[in-house]
């Protein structure tokens, strides 16, 4: 009989969602840690929502400095940026709403919108319409964690990521993250965390472990139970239409409630859970799971209730046995075979404006390396890609319109190139410490080149429309 994770995994491959990493812990130690090529345990992984747990355990601290309470006025945070006297329903609007996402908007911010914003992020929820009394329907939206993010650095004078590293995260022994920021220098609260797999189940570990890690208590007391306790009992995050996460329907199913900033179930799991299969499920009394992927949408979703499910079996069994064949196949990496050899070439061609924001791009290919030189509306860029090999390098090619609006200056990448035909490459772009892997295929006709650009998993267009340029004349 195939036990519960094998059973798991293969449902996930089945259904095309990724797995990077698969940890477990029980019973004070790790049981399996299970990792998928190129996402080697070393490199840090973009945890997108699940940043949203550790927004609320900021705000534990700081409630437990006395620098704040969960019953304070939001607006008493910001007087000095309201436009306008605050209407009554945001004048009643606490901490602790925006804690359990019951602020009275009628629809969700989403940092795929807010990320493109020049100014700063704080702003759009405060001039978002307070259309409901706070604390009553629940609303998902990620800028109602940046709010909080936000109140934290306020009130500490520091931000979150700051006043968590001698809290949280030295004590834990994570020294490797980074934490985005918007343009007014406050931590993403929603969905800007990144740090390695192995942290994030340290992190799970000692919310199982009521906040004592090593025998010394990190967390407030009390903290841990009141951050899963079930304050709203049917939460759906809504329909997301490319804008904003809108009401969901009559007849949405909900399979999990909500606390502070964590996903909550009946059963008493709880999970710090993000955008494309990032998961940190905490089984009180039994076992912490740590999941990093690449799950489209809409089948992400699905991935809570099939952790749930295996892992309720695999506890209750204590069998959480991978094959070690299964294990060497995640490691193996993605072969690049061309089909033919391709031309050694040197051309350059010039773009009118498109949808990728391409201006100019160069090829050099020869019998080892295809050199691309992208000129977008980003900068230039020179990414090289092995024939039969990954190149791994850094790069800051534009991306945002296939990546959720996430946009890194120097992204970790491996680049590798193979020839369909003597007219076409394809490139690949691995990125390393998120879910996204883009592929590109340009089919040379003429003096010309089509571009075309598509991605494994977007919360909105995972296919950009074709670009087409023009050959300036041969390189010499």
């Amino acid at each position: 009989m195939t036990g519960a994770v094998e059973s798991l995994l293969d449902d996930l491959a089945a259904r095309g969602m990724r797995v990077h990493a698969l940890l477990v812990h029980r019973d004070g130690a790790p049981l399996l840690d299970l990792w998928q090529w190129p996402h080697e345990p070393a490199l840090k992984h973009k945890l997108h929502s699940a940043t949203k747990s550790f927004t609320a355990t900021a705000v534990g601290f700081a409630e437990a400095d006395g620098l704040l309470g969960l019953e304070d006025p939001v607006v008493e945070f910001f007087r000095g940026r309201l436009r306008e006297a605050p209407g009554e329903n945001l004048s009643r609007l606490r901490v602790r709403d925006l804690l359990t996402m019951r602020t009275g908007h009628a629809r969700g911010l989403s940092g795929a919108t807010t990320r493109l914003r020049r100014t700063g992020w704080v702003d759009e929820f405060l001039e978002e319409p307070v259309v409901d009394r706070p604390g009553r329907g629940f609303r998902y939206s990620s800028t109602t964690s940046h709010v909080l993010s936000a109140i934290v650095q306020e009130v500490a004078g520091m931000p979150v990521d700051e006043y968590l590293r001698p809290r949280l995260f030295e004590p834990l022994g994570i020294t490797d993250y980074t934490w985005e920021r918007d343009p007014e220098g406050v931590s993403s609260g929603g969905n800007g965390l990144s740090l390695r797999p192995r942290d994030l189940l340290s992190f799970g570990v000692l919310c199982l472990q009521d906040g004592v890690w090593e025998g010394e208590r990190l967390l407030p007391e009390g903290w841990v139970q009141k951050a899963s306790a079930l304050h709203v009992r049917r939460a759906v995050s809504g329909e997301w239409n490319g804008q904003e996460l809108l009401p969901p329907g009559p007849d949405a199913v909900a399979d999990s409630g909500y606390g502070y900033q964590f996903w909550v179930s009946e059963d008493g799991s709880y999970s710090a859970s993000g955008l494309f299969g990032q998961e940190c499920m905490v089984f009180p009394g039994q076992g912490v799971v740590v999941v990093t992927g690449a799950m489209p949408d809409p089948s992400y979703h699905d991935l809570p209730g099939m952790l749930r499910a295996a892992f309720r079996r695999a506890f209750a069994s204590d069998d959480v046995a991978v094959s070690g064949r299964r294990v060497e196949r995640a490691r193996e990496p993605e072969p690049l075979e061309s089909r033919v050899d391709g031309p050694v070439l040197r051309r350059v061609f010039d773009f009118a404006e498109n949808d990728q924001g391409v201006r100019s791009l160069s090829v050099e290919a020869d019998t080892e390396i295809v050199r691309l030189g992208i000129e977008d509306d980003r900068g230039t860029h020179t990414v090289e890609h092995g024939l039969g090999k990954w190149v791994p390098q850094d790069t800051g090619v534009s991306v945002w319109r296939l990546h959720h609006s996430y946009q890194d200056d120097a992204a970790p990448i491996l680049a590798g190139a193979r020839w369909p035909s003597t007219d076409a490459l394809d490139l690949t772009w691995h990125f390393l410490e998120g879910p996204f892997i883009d592929r590109l295929t340009l089919t040379f006709e003429g003096d010309g080149v089509v571009v075309e650009h598509r991605v494994n998993c977007n919360s909105g267009p995972t296919v950009l429309p074709p670009a087409r340029g023009t050959a300036r004349a041969e390189v010499e």
